[in-house]
Formats: structure tokens, C-alpha cells, sequence
């Protein structure tokens, strides 16, 4: 099978990464990419639903003709240098991205209209959690909460105003995972928790 160089910036922007975009079903994955790596199945199921090609992992609906749910990198703090192989016929060109990279840097390269940009922050425990959503695309952060020393994360988000949540936070975070999705599906998270929103216009003034 062919291998392939993909670009960072063009997933960012389309939610397509190289052969591989959300729209796809099980059969044109297999086509794409080959036998993957591993696989989870659920009981019940009649074949995995849940693959993995190394650093890449695909869910897909459960009922035929089993259509993609979403696809991620996962394990994204550790993308760095230029290129990064994802799978064996699949690497991606950066383009200057890294798992290092901040918030404010990916809302403030061009990769979206930073007013339809969302940017949903929440505490959880000890942690705190940063998602940006775009344009089928979302970005998962962790956060270095060594800064609150041994106050509750939900203490310190309910105390602090949003710019000094913004300053505070924007440089202690890394990538953790990024996810694409169908663009018929929804780009708000889940209200697990108590999400809070600002546009990424307004977060990039805060930050600035």
C-alpha cells in the first residue's frame, strides 16, 4: 500500500487527514490505511467497531454500513520535530505545529474564523480541562494545574475571573488528543461537566 505525507495544518482546517477524512465508512478506512493494528469489540457487536493504527484510532457506528463516528490522534502531547508517522502508510507534515503548542496559537494561525471558534473550559477535581471546537475539529488540552497548589480546581475556576482563568491557563497547556468528526455532528461537548464557553475571538483578546 502507498504511504503517504499528510499535512497538519490541511487536517486542522478540513478535518481531513490525508486518505482518511469523517465521512468514510469502515470498508473505505480498510481500503485507505490496510488491516489496522488492534481493535476493541463490544459485546453484542458482530465485528470491531473501534480501531487502531498506531497513534490514529477510528470509531464507527455499530449498524451497517458502519459510517465513522469520529476519528483522533491520540497520545497528541507527543507530536513534535516535522513530520510525525502516524501508521505505517500515514505521516503528517506539522507545518510548525507541536503537542506544545498553546490555545491562543492554534485560534491565532489562520485555521479557522476565531469568532466561530469555541473555546469550553471546565474543573474536574484536581484538573482542569480545555477543548477548542472548529469546524468538525476538536482540540483537547491538558492543563498543568501546579499553579493552584493544593486549592480545588472548581474553587479556583469559580473565583477567577476570565482573564486571569485565560492568562493563567493558555501557557501551562499541551495537546492531549484531537478528534474529527462528521460536520452533521454536533461541535458542542457533552455536558458531563459544567462547561463553560468563550468565543475564540475573545479568547485571543483575553490572552493578549
Amino acid at each position: 500500500m502507498k504511504k503517504q505525507v499528510a499535512s497538519f495544518r490541511d487536517f486542522l482546517t478540513t478535518g481531513a487527514l490525508g486518505p482518511v477524512s469523517p465521512d468514510m465508512r469502515l470498508i473505505e478506512v480498510a481500503q485507505a490505511l490496510g488491516s489496522p493494528d488492534g481493535w476493541n469489540i463490544n459485546e453484542g457487536d458482530p465485528i470491531p467497531v473501534y480501531w487502531f493504527f498506531g497513534k490514529l484510532e477510528v470509531s464507527f457506528d455499530s449498524i451497517a454500513p458502519y459510517s465513522m463516528n469520529w476519528f483522533q490522534i491520540e497520545g497528541a502531547s507527543q507530536l513534535e520535530g516535522e513530520f510525525e508517522p502516524l501508521t505505517r502508510q500515514l505521516k503528517v507534515s506539522l507545518d510548525g505545529f507541536s503537542g506544545a503548542t498553546r490555545p491562543s496559537e492554534f485560534l491565532a494561525a489562520g485555521l479557522w474564523d476565531s469568532a466561530q471558534a469555541s473555546v469550553y473550559y471546565a474543573a474536574l477535581s484536581d484538573d482542569i480541562l480545555l477543548n477548542i471546537c472548529a469546524a468538525g475539529i476538536q482540540i483537547h488540552f491538558q492543563v498543568d494545574t501546579s499553579f493552584i497548589g493544593d486549592r480545588d480546581a472548581t474553587k479556583y475556576l469559580s473565583k477567577s475571573t476570565v482573564l486571569q482563568l485565560v492568562r493563567d491557563i493558555d501557557p501551562r497547556t499541551k495537546v492531549d488528543s484531537i478528534y474529527s468528526c462528521p460536520r452533521k455532528a454536533t461541535e458542542e461537548l457533552p455536558g458531563v461537566f459544567n462547561w463553560h464557553l468563550v468565543t475564540g475571538r475573545d479568547y485571543l483578546a483575553l490572552v493578549r
